[in-house]
């Protein structure tokens, strides 16, 4: 029994092996962050956009020991174990339809293969909504489109003639596209195409990833693509002012004998971590490691809420957690 447990767990090894040097595509030994849907895919574990953003954000915070951004085969074997263990593969289309706030959407294109599946979070898709609704909202360029619905399809609409996707990347690093290049008035398939090819590279060209991502995609609309696209736009602008050089205040967070030096070569996600702990300290709660699992319950919000809001002469807001667990 022990020598066949081996030797499938030696074959299962040996077939993530391949999968893994696939997508290596230049034999450095590493994948990137980016990479990582598709290498599921090879490996037999197709998952969603969403599922895959808060893997990279559990590396990062737990596995990527030198938060480089680029995964290791030990890695990504730990991560297909972890998966296959809670059979992920298995269940998730079962129930990804019954699931609440996730909503499924078969093949997009005709060449999907049947039973092909992609799926977003409502409530991902809503906060996008909301977002871009009251960054753009005071734009001429974009009463023909805001404010959206987000309770509905809209979105995916709004953003095919790319006019939106190019204000969005302006909002979150102003002057990247010269709005003169913008095709605004009597849109043709030609120009709309203009507009979004000028969006992905602009995007591209402040740190997103846009690997598999085409002008025809972002017209077609699919979900999938689009969300993930908005989450890194959204990211790149909600984290440009977290760097010392352009926030001094954030020297307050230098732990005791630590140089400042070190705290400056902590990312901007580290040093949001940093932030929120600094404050759930004073708060005299406990600290969090990441942004996904350790803040799903809430508590860590209240807390970091509770200390950051003006002090006012309306009564706190009392919450009870003795019996949350």
């Amino acid at each position: 029994l022990f020598s066949t447990v081996t030797i499938l767990g030696s074959l299962h090894k040996y077939k993530n092996n391949l999968c893994f040097h696939f997508t290596d595509i230049d034999n450095s030994g590493y994948v990137s962050d980016y990479e990582l849907q598709d290498l599921f895919k090879e490996a037999s574990l197709p998952l969603p956009g969403y599922k895959v953003r808060e893997i990279v954000e559990k590396i990062i915070a737990v596995t990527d020991s030198n938060k480089d951004g680029r995964i290791n085969f030990e890695e990504f074997v730990s991560i297909i174990q972890e998966l296959k263990s809670k059979d992920v593969s298995k269940s998730f289309r079962k129930s990804i339809n019954k699931k609440q706030g996730i909503t499924a959407i078969g093949g997009t294109s005709a060449i999907s293969s049947e039973g092909t599946q992609h799926s977003y979070s409502e409530e991902e898709k809503v906060a996008f909504v909301n977002w871009i609704n009251k960054a753009l909202q005071d734009d001429p360029d974009c009463k023909h489109r805001l404010p959206m619905n987000p309770s509905d399809a809209s979105l995916f609409k709004s953003l095919a003639d790319g006019i939106l996707l190019c204000k969005m990347i302006n909002f979150s690093q102003p002057d990247t596209i010269d709005e003169r290049a913008i095709n605004k008035k009597k849109l043709t398939p030609f120009t709309i195409s203009e507009n979004l090819n000028l969006a992905l590279n602009s995007a591209s060209a402040i740190g997103c990833t846009v690997v598999n991502i085409g002008s025809q995609d972002l017209q077609e609309g699919k979900p999938h693509l689009v969300l993930g696209l908005l989450w890194q736009i959204i990211k790149v602008g909600l984290f440009a002012d977290i760097e010392i050089s352009r926030n001094e205040a954030l020297i307050a967070l230098l732990n005791e004998g630590e140089e400042l030096d070190q705290l400056m070569k902590l990312s901007p996600e580290e040093l949001l971590l940093r932030w929120v702990n600094y404050h759930l300290a004073n708060a005299g709660w406990q600290k969090i490691s990441n942004f996904s699992q350790d803040v799903k319950d809430s508590r860590a919000y209240y807390h970091l809420l509770n200390q950051i809001a003006p002090k006012g002469d309306e009564l706190p807001i009392e919450i009870d957690f003795s019996g949350f667990h």
